[in-house]
């Protein structure tokens, strides 16, 4: 059964006992090359500049982590942020406006939040520069369920923002808490075709099957102009190399071609001072490099699915589909056989996403607009390797911020489109829903 390899010929060649960082089985040897050192460039920490270590250095001077693998651990998701007072990584806080009349970029702070800055201060400062601010996390219960004898108490994030060191936000903008996802499969789905995407939108459910998903429309930082939105928790962007060239700049602090401009705001000019004196020239991180990073990123292989002749595959397959899961979680697709990355093109997949948006209800809700998604929309998570968390000794955290602890209470916290398949998946046979568990912890 060709679901076994879900990544088909950049499915690893067997299952890790313990990381997702593994070359897909497709690669040549010049291909592999390319990974491995990309990887160096994904797991090492970069530096405040100048610095004798001219290829990593560029750090900040606002930023969130030194390193990618801070925040994808292991290539996949990260810690969520602890209650009370922090300042998280993995944890993204994207700042955005919650209706029309509200600024589109918030002006104090931008785009994002940084939580950290570098320990230094120009000569034209009184004191070294300040992170923007903190997270202040609580929970409150917003529902429960009880199935199959266990308690699901749905515990919603409370989240706030703390010692802001340039003002309060202006009025309208509203916080966007996602945590890092998983990147393997990244450079698969960036090769399926926007045709194959498109012949999926259904905006105004012509078909009236309850699920309206529809596709972000996004700025391509390379032309300018607008393209589908694919990858991202809002799908903001278009494709892998902006998304990685966007995480440079705004989690770490390094411009590149994409994003030549520190994150710096016009009201944070000790931000402005310290990077006009880190002695780049130009960019922080060169194409050279930047490519490097995205092969890696590219080339990560899928993990193998397990298991999947087995009865209680086939019978969690079924209630999958009989659930409307599939309504959104689309099985699979065969990639552009003229996609130009050789490795990645023609290939049947099985990544279970149609990477379009969908209303997710008012509980997930953010408030927060981002291109043409609204504050209730989310794109569609691939599946692929989500029951391989707990093997690799990772946090049980899902949805878009990390919010639920299992695949069921994930499930419950779905509304909006999603609640038809939701209440079919409760009025499921307890056997029927063991099934489909196990069926979602084996693709």
């Amino acid at each position: 059964m060709r679901e076994a390899q879900p990544g088909g010929g950049m499915t690893a060649g067997r299952l890790s006992e313990r990381t997702y960082i593994v070359p897909g089985q497709n690669l040549d040897n010049a291909q592999k090359l390319d990974y491995w050192t990309g990887f160096s460039l994904f797991r090492d920490p970069w530096v405040i500049a100048p610095s004798s270590t001219t290829d990593r250095d560029g750090l900040g001077p606002l930023f969130n982590t030194r390193s990618c693998i801070s925040c994808h651990t292991a290539g996949g998701r990260g810690d969520v942020a602890i209650e009370g007072i922090s300042k998280p990584s993995a944890l993204v806080l994207r700042l955005g406006p919650e209706k029309d009349s509200a600024p589109l970029t918030e002006p104090n702070y931008g785009g994002q939040l940084q939580s950290r800055a570098i320990a230094l201060a120009h000569s034209n400062m009184a004191a070294p520069l300040q992170p923007e601010g903190k997270l202040s996390l609580s929970y409150l219960e917003v529902a429960r369920y009880q199935i199959d004898g266990v308690d699901y108490p749905l515990m919603q994030p409370q989240y706030q923002l703390v010692d802001l060191a340039y003002g309060e936000l202006a009025e309208g903008i509203g916080l966007s808490p996602r945590l890092a996802p998983v990147i393997y499969g990244l450079g698969l789905l960036d090769a399926i075709s926007d045709v194959d995407l498109l012949a999926q939108e259904d905006a105004q459910d012509s078909n009236e099957d309850g699920i309206s998903g529809r596709y972000n429309r996004v700025p391509d930082a390379a032309t300018g102009e607008l393209a589908l939105g694919r990858l991202g928790l809002k799908a903001k962007h278009p494709n892998l190399k902006q998304q990685i060239a966007a995480a440079f700049r705004d989690d770490i602090g390094i411009t590149n071609t994409l994003f030549p401009n520190e994150a710096c705001t016009e009201y944070q000019q000790d931000c402005r001072k310290l990077a006009e004196s880190g002695g780049h020239e130009s960019v922080e991180i060169p194409d050279k490099l930047l490519n490097l990073v995205l092969n890696f990123s590219a080339f990560m292989a899928v993990p193998p699915a397990r298991n999947t002749q087995s009865e209680a595959f086939l019978k969690g397959r079924q209630s999958f589909y009989q659930s409307g899961c599939a309504s959104c979680h689309t099985p699979s697709y065969r990639t552009d056989p003229g996609y130009p990355v050789t490795a990645l093109a023609g290939q049947t997949i099985w990544p279970y996403t149609d990477l379009a948006l969908h209303d997710m209800g008012a509980l997930l809700a953010d408030g927060v607009r981002e291109h043409s998604a609204t504050g209730t929309e989310w794109r569609t998570p691939p599946l692929w390797g989500i029951g391989l968390r707990s093997q690799y000794g990772q946090q049980q955290a899902y949805l878009h911020d990390g919010r639920a602890t299992s695949l069921v209470e994930a499930i419950l916290w779905h509304g909006g489109e999603a609640e038809r398949s939701k209440q079919r998946f409760i009025a499921l046979r307890t056997d029927e829903r063991q099934a489909l568990i196990r069926f979602l912890n084996s693709i």
